[in-house]
């Protein structure tokens, strides 16, 4: 069965001070699959934890990376986000939900500029921000930080494609089918979904109305 998250409440996101610098999580994310199947040298770990800087987000729609932080590729350490793209009335049309060790954005430390896509923070994330400047000059030497770093930015092209192509030949019961396939189980059951968004929000992503939405879960359930 699958059940509607709580709704997003629309009060900014703000930064606040790290309480600690989780360097033990961020050395298992990074080794655990933040870089694909890459296996990084002692000396590459060493140094990206020497370089990151750890921040916290509180509740709430998130505005843009702090103020006079380098451009850098933000992995996910504690907490969800949902990401997605700003809607008519301002709101965010949430598409999919960035977990601990997922990448919550790698493409602004390469195009300059504030982050491409807008986010909600259901609870308290802390995010580490690796600065673009050292994963190159790491990659230089380890060989096996470069191949992670290009399976990073395949896997994220390789999701846009995949939506951009259910979307243009797929009906409305197979995206949805598809989108529900890809989302977490329930760790209790291990069958049933929670619903990471509001039912809008969902429609809104998928391109239907939410009429169409409320039918097409009928029909998977029935």
């Amino acid at each position: 069965p699958a059940t509607a998250g709580p709704p997003l409440r629309r009060a900014r996101a703000r930064w606040v001070p790290a309480p600690a610098t989780p360097h033990q999580t961020l050395a298992r994310h990074l080794q655990a699959g933040a870089f694909g199947d890459a296996s990084l040298s002692r000396a590459t770990l060493q140094r990206l934890l020497e370089q990151m800087h750890c921040h916290v987000l509180e509740k709430g729609p998130v505005a843009g990376a702090p103020a006079g932080e380098l451009p850098s590729w933000w992995l996910v350490l504690e907490g969800r986000i949902a990401v997605g793209r700003p809607g008519a009335n301002g709101d965010t049309v949430e598409n999919r939900m960035v977990q601990p060790g997922q990448w919550f954005d790698l493409a602004s430390a390469w195009l300059g500029t504030q982050w491409i896509e807008s986010a909600v923070c259901l609870a308290p994330v802390t995010l580490a921000a690796l600065p673009l400047a050292t994963l190159l000059d790491c990659a230089r030497e380890d060989d096996q930080l470069l191949r992670g770093m290009g399976q990073a930015m395949a896997e994220r092209v390789r999701q846009l494609t995949e939506v951009r192509h259910e979307l243009a030949t797929k009906d409305v019961l197979s995206r949805l089918a598809l989108w529900l396939l890809r989302q977490p189980r329930d760790a209790e059951t291990g069958t049933s979904i929670r619903l990471p968004f509001q039912k809008r929000s969902i429609a809104r992503h998928l391109v239907m109305a939410q009429a169409t939405l409320s039918r097409s879960f009928r029909r998977l359930v029935g």
